[in-house]
């Protein structure tokens, strides 16, 4: 089984190569697809670092003196590069959907389509699985994130049987969105396990994270290539391009950091082959000379 299908994968890259002897971070390194194409672009002294805090995530598959892999977080992406020496990067890839291998290995907990006990987590070794995390929040906590995370009608009244019923699995869960929503339910299901993944991990927080190091690292004229997947993940990207960093008191210019280069969806046929890459948006924006 392939581990993971990336996304828009030569697109990403070709927009992410500004010069193939330049230091570039894949940060999210799922099954490698990204890394390898980078990989293949770089010129010998060209350098590329992957991140991924999945344990699962196949590191040991790339073998390349050009390469170095760090199991971290990728909001710790500041301190991980300096700590290998180099001051700035070229470019930054991160594809924010969950890889293929972490839906369809049961026990991750984190499709609604197999028995499974309830987890959620991106790296399983650290932090609280979701049918612990669930009981420990309020009614009003719940009904938040099931909003602003999975756009979800009838939120306070889900959070509240989610506490009163505190799903074990993953069937589970369906079976009190099928209590919730009736005939409708299948139509919610994807964007619940998606609200309650957000938040169980912390993703938005460290996407912020991430985009704020990428400020500071990214050298002008080089590359931020995101693929983000829901609402909340291009809220916090608009803001590096739309919203000045300085103005001229005198003029009354706008200074910016970013530039949107482009946005791109998967075509037709895309989406025919890969159905789980529907939702995707890349977004290019490259780095402003300050």
């Amino acid at each position: 089984m392939t581990y993971h299908r990336p996304v828009l994968a030569q697109a990403a890259v070709e927009a992410l190569i500004t010069d193939p002897a330049g230091v570039y971070v894949d940060a999210t390194f799922g099954g490698g697809g990204h890394s390898r194409l980078i990989l293949a672009r770089l010129h010998p002294h060209g350098h590329l670092i992957g991140i991924d805090r999945d344990p699962d995530a196949p590191f040991s598959a790339i073998s390349d003196p050009r390469f170095t892999p760090l199991r971290a977080n990728f909001r710790d992406l500041k301190a991980l590069v300096e700590r290998l020496g180099f001051s700035t990067i070229t470019g930054l890839l991160a594809d924010l959907g969950v890889s293929s291998h972490q839906l369809d290995t049961p026990q991750r907990g984190f499709s609604y389509r197999v028995q499974a006990p309830l987890d959620l987590r991106m790296d399983p070794t650290t932090g609280l699985p979701a049918y612990q995390w669930i009981p420990l929040q309020s009614e009003e906590t719940l009904a938040t994130i099931l909003r602003n995370h999975g756009d979800l009608p009838r939120a306070k009244r889900l959070a509240r049987i989610l506490l009163l019923k505190r799903p074990q699995t993953t069937t589970d869960l369906a079976a009190i969105l099928q209590s919730v929503y009736g005939p409708k339910a299948p139509g919610y299901r994807a964007q619940v396990f998606q609200a309650l993944r957000i938040a169980i991990n912390d993703e938005l927080n460290a996407l912020k994270a991430l985009l704020e190091a990428a400020t500071d690292l990214i050298r002008p004229h080089g590359r931020l290539v995101i693929l983000t997947y829901h609402s909340g993940e291009a809220r916090l990207l608009k803001p590096l391009y739309q919203k000045p960093i300085r103005e001229d008191p005198l003029y009354g210019q706008h200074q910016y950091a970013w530039k949107l280069i482009c946005k791109k969806h998967p075509s037709s046929e895309e989406i025919q082959e890969n159905p789980r890459s529907r939702s995707a948006t890349l977004w290019v924006l490259e780095k402003l000379s300050l």
